[in-house]
């Protein structure tokens, strides 16, 4: 019967760890990467649909556009106050559209939102600044807002 108390079995248990942990990093770059892909898809896609799945328009000023639902803990917790110091730092600047995904699926679907909370940053010609799956703190947010904000301001 084999001993796991030896050196072979303690480098055999340490090459295990390894390559499981480089297996986790490797899905995790690929995650990353699709999602990537999929945010720059929509970069690049025409902005009037997103807006047209919002049924608004852009109106000049940079929007922050928030997917919550109802059952999201971190949305109530974590995500809206971010979002209402954000809001209180920029004032009538910034537009902020919430969007519960249990009444507007339709709209989570145009934006390919994977999960709750996500922001979508837009600039105030309507097209995709940035976008944050999971919790976005409110320095994160304020900086992706005077970043589409800062090309209007400096006309």
């Amino acid at each position: 019967m084999a001993s796991f108390d030896g050196p072979d079995a303690m480098i055999e248990r340490s090459l295990l760890v390894l390559t499981f942990a480089l297996i986790v990093i490797a899905a995790v770059f690929a995650v990353r990467a699709w999602s990537g892909r999929r945010v720059a898809g929509l970069t690049a896609s025409q902005a009037q649909g997103l807006w047209s799945a919002l049924g608004e328009s852009p109106d000049g000023r940079p929007s922050l556009v928030v997917f919550s639902t109802p059952s999201c803990t971190a949305c109530r917790t974590a995500q809206h106050p971010a979002v209402e110091a954000v809001e209180a730092r920029f004032g009538e600047t910034l537009r902020v559209l919430k969007v519960d995904l249990s009444r507007r699926p339709a709209v989570g679907h145009a934006f390919k939102v994977l999960t709750a909370p996500s922001t979508v940053v837009l600039s105030g010609d309507g097209r995709v600044g940035s976008f944050n799956h999971g919790f976005a703190p409110a320095d994160q947010l304020a900086t992706q807002i005077s970043a589409v904000a800062a090309p209007a301001f400096s006309r």
